[in-house]
């Protein structure tokens, strides 16, 4: 008798990336099973796409991998993260199942990369970051060692977000009062938000940059051992205003109260992007890399869809190679385990230099 096959599971599959990708899974004749805390939710959209439905919280491990135990695979798109990310790990090392998210939150990838150890031994697969954050950036990260195998300082940027999901402005709200985060000599250092900043290029626009703890502070030390690691990002004007006159004040979100409260301001008032800024969006990044103060530099330019879109389509296609038995067991990034052209499968992706 034939062992039927295993399925993946979409947990958060009611939150504004994760309905996206049970959308666009539906479209390409896949049947995930949706899951997620709110039943009318979750049953609504799983209704609405004909597919298959669990309601589980996060307190229980025990009922996670019971929830789980049928799957090959958890997509996690469950924000802030933070909260999400490390039970549903646990549960799917104690299964046997592969774990997959979209996280961008270095406090994560630092914590299921602790939990290496114990994937290995289960032969469980931990790979966070398979969406914008940080695939684009990871892919130019090792492209760029690719060109310079002795390169010793590493620097990202992108530019062109549109509006920001309500998962995505909770986990930013929860990071601002610890600061930024850059990497100096193999450590992870704090620098205060908005305190770094260059003027860079992309395709023939200008704009002002600043560090952010994107991701790949950590991610890309993994990828490709780089010991000095910064990631820049641009703003609207409006919001570097506000980021400014916030400073004085955003050590108050380290009370729980307090960052509790504005988040479910944000759950009220954000929506993300519509689908015709997200089809007319696009990303611009760059990265530069070189082994000494005076030494040449190599640089990439790159386009790639809008954020949003590009999570959809990467998480998709991470997806479908995990399904073709393209893992390795313990914690990796994407370009680790799917190699530095991943991001060029992604549609709409361009070198540009």
């Amino acid at each position: 008798m034939a062992t039927k096959k295993k399925n993946w599971l979409l947990y958060g599959a009611n939150g504004y990336t994760g309905k996206l990708i049970a959308e666009k899974a539906v479209e390409r004749g896949q049947t995930p099973i949706l899951a997620g805390r709110s039943e009318s939710k979750i049953r609504s959209i799983a209704e609405e796409l004909g597919l298959p439905f669990r309601i589980f919280s996060l307190e229980n491990p025990k009922e996670i991998q019971n929830q789980i135990s049928d799957s090959f695979l958890v997509l996690n798109c469950a924000g802030p993260f933070i909260e999400t990310a490390i039970p549903i790990a646990k549960a799917c090392v104690e299964s046997g199942v592969h774990y997959l998210d979209v996280t961008g939150e270095i406090p994560v990838f630092e914590t299921l990369y602790s939990l290496s150890p114990k994937a290995l031994a289960k032969n469980v697969m931990l790979l966070p970051g398979v969406g914008f954050d940080v695939v684009p950036t990871d892919c130019l990260a090792v492209m760029l060692k690719e060109k310079l195998s002795k390169a010793h300082f590493l620097e990202l940027g992108f530019t062109g977000f549109t509006d920001l999901s309500r998962g995505t402005l909770k986990s930013a709200l929860a990071q601002l009062p610890y600061g930024s985060k850059i990497r100096r000599n193999g450590k992870i250092e704090t620098i205060p938000q908005l305190s770094l900043k260059k003027v860079i290029e992309i395709n023939g626009r200008y704009a002002e940059f600043f560090a952010v703890p994107w991701g790949d502070v950590f991610t890309s030390f993994i990828s490709t051992e780089i010991p000095n690691i910064t990631v820049y990002s641009s703003f609207p004007e409006f919001q570097t205003r506000i980021l400014k006159l916030l400073q004085p004040s955003i050590f108050f979100l380290k009370n729980s109260a307090i960052l509790k409260g504005i988040q479910n301001i944000v759950e009220v008032i954000a929506s993300g992007p519509d689908k015709q800024k997200r089809k007319k969006g696009e990303v611009l990044l760059w990265g530069e890399v070189w082994s000494e103060a005076n030494s040449k530099r190599v640089s990439i330019r790159m386009r790639c869809l809008e954020a949003y879109e590009f999570t959809v389509e990467s998480a998709l296609a991470a997806v479908s190679k995990v399904e073709k038995k393209k893992f390795h067991a313990g914690f990796t990034t994407p370009a680790k385990i799917f190699g530095s052209k991943f991001v060029l499968e992604i549609p709409g992706t361009k070198i540009l230099s």
